[in-house]
């Protein structure tokens, strides 16, 4: 496939996936009576927008994912933007009943959709803060609950058409020196258990390996029907990563899926990627996994990169790639840090038990830091991304 219609795909992909979150907000909100003021496809100025009923729907000039703003997230910032709104639309001469979302102007310029006075006419059982405690969290969670569903039915649709296909844990090679060799494991031999843990496929032996890193550990192979408990010590390779010294054979074992087992498939192999990714992470806290280098954190460009790459390997490839990025922005998602969702979510815990809202001010304090974090991520991120394209990691 031609590599940059790979890579336009592998953005509408991640554009969806941010889309398809933020249409679990916009459905909550609308079931609960909440007013979402703009839906837009895409970030940035609306390049045309409609409205229907009380709220502007619109594409936006970055054709990126999306996003929903419902009125009244906070008492204070409501009645601040209420106030500045006022105050802009006063310095430009207008008529706030003369600003209207229909208009051209408007639309091609992207100046915001509601005048001040729209806004503020927003009847009170409306507006996100006046909201009981279950409808802020249904609404905070739905994103989430969104990405989760999606990936849930792409992996069953994989599945249900295409199979299981895995590799099992027969040793092809043994790398000369390696720990491998010093603790006896030679070609042919199965692996049946590493460090305690019963292993059936190829990518589960090499988490175990992963999270084994520079531990001495019992092995148990199947060598010609009896089997032999040997011992190893891992070493680390090049990239900084536990490394056994060994290579699979290239056997590929199937099975047929049918729809009925369809829905259980699904659901093991999405609490298998949520357990993956939380595993990864602990590594890279831990050391076990680099944060920087070919082995790091991916940014846009490298996430990008692969979904091309998975796009080349037909259908079922890409849709394993979307599963698993899904699954991914659900977990990001619910980190207890704002103005993430988990953050919206703990806040809210908060004002319950309280009583009463957090005020404003530190409500934005404490999403600087939230925001702080991720810029920080996001800058290690793309540095990888850099490294890979111009240095060859």
């Amino acid at each position: 496939m031609n590599t940059f219609l790979g890579i336009i795909v592998g953005i509408i992909g991640l554009g969806f996936l941010i889309l398809v979150h933020e249409f679990g907000h916009f459905i909550v909100a609308k079931a609960t009576g909440m007013r979402v003021e703009e839906f837009s496809l895409g970030f940035g100025r609306f390049i045309v927008s409609r409205r229907w009923g009380d709220t502007v729907y619109g594409i936006s000039a970055v054709p990126l994912g999306g996003y929903v703003r419902v009125t009244g997230m906070h008492r204070e910032e409501f009645e601040q933007r209420v106030a500045d709104l006022r105050a802009q639309e006063a310095g430009e001469g207008r008529d706030p009943e003369q600003r209207r979302p229909q208009d051209p102007e408007d639309r091609l310029a992207g100046k915001r959709a509601l005048s001040a006075e729209e806004i503020a006419s927003t009847p009170e059982k409306r507006r996100y803060y006046t909201h009981p405690f279950w409808h802020k969290l249904l609404f905070i969670v739905a994103g989430v609950a969104m990405n989760a569903i999606i990936a849930y039915v792409l992996l069953y649709a994989v599945g249900v058409t295409q199979g299981e296909n895995w590799r099992g844990t027969v040793i092809a090679e043994v790398a000369e020196g390696s720990a491998a060799e010093t603790a006896g494991i030679q070609p042919g031999d199965r692996i049946v258990r590493f460090a305690g843990v019963g292993v059936d496929t190829w990518e589960e032996l090499t988490m175990e390996i992963i999270a084994n890193k520079g531990d001495t550990v019992e092995i148990i192979v199947d060598r010609g029907g009896a089997l032999e408990g040997l011992q190893a010590e891992l070493g680390v390779n090049e990239q900084g990563t536990a490394y056994l010294g060994v290579t699979s054979t290239l056997d590929i074992e199937h099975r047929d899926i049918g729809p009925g087992e369809g829905f259980a498939y699904a659901g093991r192999e999405t609490l298998d990627a949520v357990v993956v990714i939380f595993r990864g992470i602990g590594w890279m806290f831990s050391g076990d996994v680099p944060v920087t280098g070919s082995q790091g954190l991916a940014g846009p460009v490298g996430i990008v990169q692969i979904s091309a790459d998975a796009l080349a390997g037909g259908w079922a490839s890409y849709a394993w790639f979307l599963a698993l990025i899904s699954i991914n922005l659900a977990l990001l998602n619910m980190l207890p840090l704002l103005p993430l969702d988990g953050g919206h979510v703990l806040l809210s815990i908060i004002e319950r038990i309280r009583g009463r809202s957090i005020s404003l001010r530190v409500f934005e304090r404490v999403s600087m830091v939230g925001l702080a974090l991720f810029v920080m991520l996001f800058f290690v991120a793309m540095y990888n991304d850099v490294g890979r394209i111009f240095t060859g990691w």
